[in-house]
């Protein structure tokens, strides 16, 4: 399992589309995201720009591949696969934020299931995911996807909150179902 994912959804029926991200959707992702809820469980500081988000989401492509969402057609939230040459037999999905006005509109099940079906599809033997303990709504999403299981919990030191917390992520899997 390596990155790039080839990842291709189109979904007319919910008006959702994934795209690479480019430095060029940063503008119209940052104002898709100006919300403080929005990065309310995000470690570190909240982009003060949209260089700064740009910053961000970019970095070591053998590690990340950042993904833009489009939905209703605008620019509307971004998530991620994260790769650990530690673990080459699965990858991670994260780093998943949308405008509020798509939380609980099915955005996000449409755009997590495109994105587990393309991580299996390039040999992932599993998908992870993790939230900070104290974001119950992406918990509970993450529940609600087919085959996902709760692991222990795991405390972050590196990741500090806004508030100066340390962080604990409740951690998740779906392993790769049998053929």
């Amino acid at each position: 399992m390596r990155l790039p994912v080839a990842v291709n959804l189109t979904a007319p029926e919910a008006d959702v589309r994934l795209a690479a991200f480019s430095v060029e959707a940063a503008g119209a992702l940052f104002v898709a995201l100006d919300h403080a809820d929005v990065w309310a469980h995000i470690p570190g500081p909240r982009p003060a720009s949209p260089t700064d988000l740009a910053t961000l989401l970019t970095g070591d492509e053998t590690r990340r591949q950042a993904l833009v969402i489009h939905a209703r057609g605008r620019v509307a939230g971004t998530s991620s696969y994260f790769f650990d040459h530690g673990a080459p037999e699965g990858v991670e999905i994260g780093a998943t934020l949308y405008a509020p006005a798509l939380w609980g509109s099915g955005v996000n099940t449409a755009v997590k299931g495109s994105m587990i079906s393309a991580a299996f599809a390039a040999g992932a033997q599993w998908v992870q995911f993790r939230t900070d303990e104290r974001n119950g709504r992406s918990a509970a999403a993450i529940l609600k996807l087919p085959g996902a299981v709760e692991l222990p919990p795991l405390l972050e030191s590196e990741k500090i909150r806004s508030d100066g917390t340390v962080r604990t992520s409740r951690m998740f899997r779906i392993p790769r179902p049998a053929t």
